[in-house]
């Protein structure tokens, strides 16, 4: 996401922060009670990726086979400091809203002179197996100083290598981005053999590529907030003149962005973003309905919308940028913050999340009895005590958010206390495994 995607998407947000009056969010609670309608029965409840970070997760994308997530990665709350840099574009002090970690991004180096910088780097985590959680975030080999990168995707030629890869890159001045390419690259490419595939007066962004045949690739992408697509019959080399989509999707401003190619095995889906009538980002998604019409497609279907964050303790603004796994596992972004600060540095977050499939065929017993509601926590955040309730017989495993075992006991009636006091605060898991699957909810220690 670009500056001025930033710029567009602020002027929305802006209306949430004109009372300020009490101290920062309660980042814990936040994330811990965010709740959100998922229309789709096809899905259970959303959670909460393990590697989210106080920095700025956006434009993800989860390979096919779930086990590698890339990300658009800023070390600090990317929408507050948007009022102060109008008011002082050029050596702007960013060191107020930087939050750690930095993940090796360069935030000195600049074309000014100024003491300090801005800009986005690619980052990526892994797992050996869908069944664990991702390890830590870290730099991808695609980095380099002073430019926007973001937009990552590709198409897998095996467990290791991609076969096509995308991205996007700034021409060195944060607002005008174009699209690169690579071929047969490993799975954590870096920049020596990219070239350029598309680039225009406006900016390209968050590019989606498919490949149809051995010879044809097939690109989503959106410029300047319109979803357009582009096709190549010679494996990449040359690429028509992109069509903009008119049939459904852009129907309504601030227009649909962030799209996403998916096939169900029978029928091509793009998932987008769009506002719903309350003026909140949401994921809808719609179905081709002529095969190979790039352009044909039928009425949106909701997918997923931002409800409440049920402590109080904040908002939740928006989801986005859809990304998912060959068996329909969702993985997507929550903006939230809390809109009633003292301190203007420290407002929003944005965070990766997973909406699990329930048919999925990988993690069966997650995916098909992924249930929070049959597990239920008190209080939730706690200091000393919580109290679980879960009906199966189970055996109960807390872990941190990092995804480390940290306390695990049987649990063969419906209620048992558990003393956390000794815990560190933060964002705690709690995994039931049961006879009838696993049971997982989050927990905040205060």
């Amino acid at each position: 996401m670009t500056i001025r995607s930033l710029l567009k998407i602020i002027s929305i947000i802006a209306i949430f922060t004109s009372s300020i009056v009490n101290a920062q969010p309660n980042w814990n609670a936040i994330k811990a009670n965010a709740t959100f309608i998922v229309p789709d029965t096809n899905y259970s409840a959303p959670s909460i990726q393990s590697v989210n970070v106080p920095g700025w997760e956006d434009g993800l994308y989860i390979t096919r086979d779930g086990k590698h997530l890339f990300s658009t990665y800023l070390p600090l709350d990317a929408f507050s400091w948007i009022t102060d840099l109008q008011a002082n574009p050029i050596c702007f002090n960013f060191d107020p809203y930087f939050r750690p970690p930095l993940l090796g991004i360069d935030t000195v180096t600049n074309p000014w002179g100024c003491p300090n910088y801005m800009n986005s780097d690619i980052v990526i985590t892994e797992r050996t197996d869908t069944a664990l959680n991702f390890n830590a975030w870290h730099q991808s080999n695609l980095h380099t100083p002073m430019y926007f990168e973001g937009g990552a995707c590709g198409v897998l030629k095996n467990s290791d290598t991609f076969d096509v890869f995308v991205y996007t890159k700034d021409l060195g001045d944060s607002l005008h981005m174009e699209l690169k390419m690579m071929r047969n690259v490993p799975v954590n490419p870096s920049n020596n053999s990219e070239f350029t595939i598309l680039s225009s007066t406006g900016q390209e962004d968050n590019p989606h590529i498919e490949r149809l045949n051995a010879t044809t690739l097939l690109v989503f992408f959106d410029r300047d907030r319109y979803i357009y697509y582009s096709l190549s019959y010679d494996n990449g080399s040359t690429w028509q003149t992109p069509v903009k989509i008119t049939n459904v999707l852009n129907d309504q401003a601030p227009y649909d962005v962030q799209p996403h190619l998916w096939s169900d095995g029978t029928d091509w889906w793009v998932y987008f973003c769009a506002d719903n009538i309350n003026g909140k980002r949401c994921i809808y998604r719609s179905k081709q309905q002529i095969a190979n019409d790039w352009n044909s497609w039928g009425a949106r279907e909701l997918v997923i919308e931002p409800d409440v964050i049920t402590s109080g303790s904040g908002l939740i603004f928006g989801v986005g940028e859809p990304t998912l796994t060959q068996w329909g596992d969702l993985s997507f972004v929550v903006v939230y913050g809390n809109n009633t600060l003292s301190d203007t540095t420290d407002v929003f977050d944005c965070d990766p999340w997973i909406l699990r499939r329930k048919n999925s065929p990988v993690n069966t017993s997650i995916a098909q009895s992924y249930q929070p509601s049959l597990l239920h926590i008190y209080p939730n955040p706690a200091s000393d005590n919580i109290e679980i309730d879960i009906q199966p017989k189970s055996t109960i495993e807390i872990l941190n958010i990092e995804g480390q075992l940290i306390k695990s006991l049987k649990l063969t009636d419906g209620k048992t206390d558990i003393n956390i006091s000794g815990f560190a605060r933060g964002v705690y898991i709690i995994r039931a495994r049961t006879d009838k699957g696993i049971l997982v909810k989050n927990f905040v220690k205060e």
